[in-house]
């Protein structure tokens, strides 16, 4: 593991980061609104190179259609009205701050989102982004550099690990966008790899602990705990047995599915993005978010974004959730 070749990005319009660990006097704890959302190929208007090829020279895409996406995301995160929003395949930071000054532009300041953060590895054409109404107190990002494997490592995203401070308590916001699925069974054992990651992280954390983001993993297929709601992320080395314990907001009291998914493929319904808390952050209440513009009336399936018209959203329906640290 390494912690270095990724491009982190603090976007704090003026502002800068700093770190502090002092807890409210009162000791009393806080509570955060948090939405992660996998937004789908999110591409800027300026072409790079790095783009994929559906969107290179195409006359589908372009400043205009750039900025009515733009606007149709921005109106879905008003409607969700969170306190922090996480976002995975964004292009790049320049994407983020036209969010945040997109929603400064047209709403209450109270609901602005003054600061945020990305990251992505170097020639990578997406990344993952956090905006926030709360100070982001550090940042740091976590990379592979795996060369034991008989086949190449591919790229992938890194792990975003940021601290998001209201009013003295910190929360540690760990943002994941784990290898797609479309490489088949290859692609397992990278994902493999990046829990290792992840769970070594959570495992050594001193603060209240959230992941988020889209995993590529149906949540049926980590690993249960013995409590309700418990999942078990394995830890680094791979083979040494060690895991780290979270819970997820998936199981409901009777260890059932919340419903209805966060991704329809091929007729059915999966559960690849993910809410994990750990430590004393609690998760208090979750929802795949199905009452919006972005999903279908009637089967809530998301209303994926096509290139050829412009119209829909995504092809994954946003997750909030209220945590309490």
């Amino acid at each position: 593991m390494r912690r270095m070749g990724a491009a982190a990005v603090a976007l704090l319009l003026g502002m800068t980061l700093f770190s502090c660990r002092t807890a409210s006097p009162d000791g009393g704890k806080e509570t955060l609104r948090v939405v992660s959302w996998n937004v789908q190929t999110f591409f800027d208007a300026h072409e790079d190179g790095v783009e994929y090829k559906e969107f290179l020279r195409s006359r589908n895409w372009g400043e205009a259609q750039y900025r009515e996406r733009l606007s149709r995301l921005c109106g879905a995160i008003r409607a969700l009205d969170a306190d922090l929003v996480v976002m995975e395949e964004l292009e790049n930071e320049l994407v983020l701050q036209d969010i945040s000054n997109f929603l400064a532009g047209e709403w209450s300041r109270r609901k602005w989102y003054p600061y945020g953060c990305f990251a992505s590895e170097p020639g990578s054409a997406i990344g993952c982004g956090v905006i926030s109404r709360f100070p982001i107190a550090g940042l740091t990002v976590h990379s592979l550099d795996v060369r034991t494997e008989r086949a190449a490592m591919p790229q992938m995203r890194p792990l975003m690990e940021c601290t998001v401070r209201k009013n003295g308590r910190e929360l540690v916001c760990m943002v994941c966008h784990w290898k797609s699925m479309s490489g088949g069974e290859g692609s397992a054992v990278w994902r493999e790899r990046q829990e290792a990651v992840l769970g070594e992280r959570v495992r050594g954390a001193a603060l209240p602990v959230l992941v988020c983001g889209d995993f590529n993993r149906d949540i049926g297929d980590f690993c249960r705990g013995e409590l309700p709601g418990q999942v078990l992320l394995r830890c680094l080395p791979l083979d040494g047995g060690r895991c780290a314990a979270v819970q997820s907001p998936w199981f409901d009291g009777e260890g059932g599915l919340v419903g209805p998914g966060s991704y329809f493929y091929q007729g059915a319904w999966s559960r690849i993005d993910n809410f994990f808390c750990a430590g004393a952050a609690e998760i208090l209440s979750f929802s795949p978010e199905c009452g919006g513009a972005w999903c279908d009336a009637e089967t809530s399936v998301p209303q994926r974004y096509t290139l050829w018209n412009g119209r829909g959203y995504s092809d994954h329906l946003p997750l909030s959730c209220t945590v309490r640290f």
